[in-house]
């Protein structure tokens, strides 16, 4: 009898054992309609069917009751792919909530506080989404960059950038990365200004938003996980799926002691992308969201400026005619159009558009009179934002340079607004067009004379900011200088104008049709 307790015993510890294993080795739940925007599951919240869950690196689809079950590992996050006809609910910084952390141990001990331990997994973990009408149309902010480094800098980009944010209608805000300057502090009272805005607001990871004292990727991403969850998901919004992208690839401190990283989306992730994008009908337009672009114009050969393996992601997006990516990084604004050339067999190119920083030079210049810097990009742009118009499956943006008008769009660089009639074969005319690009038609006049097409240069500097850098040397730091931008026009000054006071007009139609004119009044002198 005494043989047969302790057989019993052991049978019902190894089960237990077992349970336990089996417990730790897969997750499961429900995704439901959350009808009362509870943060829970009340009776009468209905499962929702065929919603993609992730562990990060596999993704399943949701049964008719709204159940899943996923593979699980240690340092997992998993998390819930939002159907268009819902809404992700959010915590009080306008975080969308779509995600549970899977750390028992916890985050190491870092200079800035990562996660604290979850501890065992529950028995079922949930999702809630808010029921909403598909929509038609919708309105996204994208920026790049916001990058205070001090509470000071924090100051700038409230009263310049998000002052402006709190008056406009957006159905979501995508800050693209370099959230922070290194200085990850500063992510609560960050997150405490963007929460007036009263819209979602999805966070894009940068190399500056990571803790840099790991020990390569592993726990690089600690302090940004704490706040905002994983580094790479999906939502879709009217017929458009959003893939968030993390590409940055921590390789640790050199030898110098200086934190190294390169563009690269790791082998897990391109998994993730691939499973995801198996869910994804190919009439649909991808947004892919990144900090560090796919391509670099004309710095294509720096591995910190570009997405190294990106022929990779080209080849899981072959099957989709429509890709937009928009990334931040570089703090300028291009528009490039990537296809065969760069791996891209599909005959639609990729269209990569590299947007606005936030902080421009990294809130550096003279200050206007706002007592704000003027923060000019290297590229001769202001500093500022997108608004990104979707409908349907199209879109278009518009540049929105902070603190100045709508309709500010260009600036015209050249002819200096005065010069002798005998350096007049010497003169050009320069425009920069800041969210200009190859598809853009750009001319001139002079007075009301008849239009003359402008030829746009592959690589060029701003003449503005070469001399703003200049005159203002004490303002900037040493390696803010003048870059080549793929966005200027230029034409020769007509020989036969006349010495006196001259109209010179600028006319530019972009990719969707939008058009805007800007004009400078010349002196011709003897």
């Amino acid at each position: 009898m005494k043989t047969l307790r302790f057989t019993l015993a052991f049978f019902f510890i190894l089960c237990t054992l077992q349970s336990v294993s089996f417990a730790q080795d897969f997750v499961q739940g429900y995704v439901y309609e959350d009808l009362h925007n509870t943060g829970q599951r009340d009776s009468g919240d209905p499962g929702i069917a065929s919603v993609m869950v992730s562990n990060q690196r596999d993704v399943v689809l949701t049964d008719e009751n709204g159940f899943y079950r996923l593979p699980i590992e240690e340092e997992m996050i998993i998390f819930v792919t939002k159907p268009a006809a819902y809404q992700f609910p959010l915590n009080e910084f306008n975080i969308p909530q779509f995600y549970y952390i899977y750390q028992p141990q916890g985050s190491p001990d870092l200079n800035y506080a990562g996660l604290e331990p979850t501890g065992p997994l529950p028995e079922s973990v949930d999702f809630g989404l808010i029921p909403s009408e598909k929509k038609d149309s919708f309105t996204t902010i994208i920026f790049g960059d916001p990058q205070p480094a001090n509470h000071k800098e924090l100051d700038f980009y409230r009263d310049g950038v998000v002052s402006e944010l709190a008056g406009l209608e957006a159905d979501m805000i995508i800050p693209l990365g370099d959230i922070m300057f290194d200085n990850l502090n500063l992510f609560g009272r960050y997150n405490k200004i963007m929460a007036v805005l009263d819209t979602p607001v999805f966070n894009i990871i940068g190399n500056h938003d990571i803790n840099f004292d790991a020990d390569g990727n592993r726990f690089a991403r600690e302090t940004f996980k704490r706040h905002y969850g994983p580094a790479y998901y999906s939502f879709e919004e009217g017929d458009v799926h959003f893939i968030a992208i993390d590409n940055v690839d921590y390789l640790g401190y050199n030898e110098e002691g200086n934190p190294q990283y390169v563009g690269n989306i790791r082998p897990g992730q391109l998994e993730w992308i691939a499973n995801n994008l198996e869910h994804v009908s190919d009439d649909k337009l991808i947004v892919l969201m990144a900090h560090i672009p796919l391509y670099a114009p004309g710095r294509d050969d720096t591995p910190s400026l570009i997405t190294n393996d990106r022929i990779k992601l080209f080849e899981l997006l072959e099957p989709f005619d429509q890709v937009l990516f928009v990334g931040g990084h570089v703090h300028t604004i291009s528009h490039s159009f990537l296809g065969e050339e760069f791996g891209r067999m599909n005959p639609n190119t990729i269209h990569q558009h590299l947007t606005a920083a936030a902080s421009g030079s990294w809130w550096k210049g003279p200050l206007n009179k706002n007592g704000i810097p003027v923060t000019t990009q290297r590229d001769g742009t202001p500093n500022g934002y997108h608004i990104y118009r979707f409908d349907g499956n199209s879109y278009t943006d518009m540049f929105k340079p902070a603190g100045l008008p709508d309709d500010y769009q260009m600036r015209i660089e050249l002819p200096s607004a005065q010069f002798s009639v005998d350096s007049i074969s010497e003169q050009e005319i320069r425009v920069n067009v800041f969210n200009g690009s190859e598809k853009s038609e750009v001319k001139f006049r002079i007075n009301d004379g008849y239009w003359q097409v402008m030829e746009r240069l592959d690589l060029a500097m701003s003449t503005f900011f070469s001399e703003m850098r200049e005159e203002h040397d004490d303002t900037f730091l040493s390696w803010i200088q003048p870059i080549n931008t793929n966005h200027i026009w230029q034409a020769p000054f007509p020989i036969d104008t006349s010495i006196g006071v001259h109209r010179l007009e600028i006319h530019t139609r972009d990719m969707y049709g939008q058009e805007f004119t800007q004009a400078k009044v010349l002196e011709i002198t003897r």
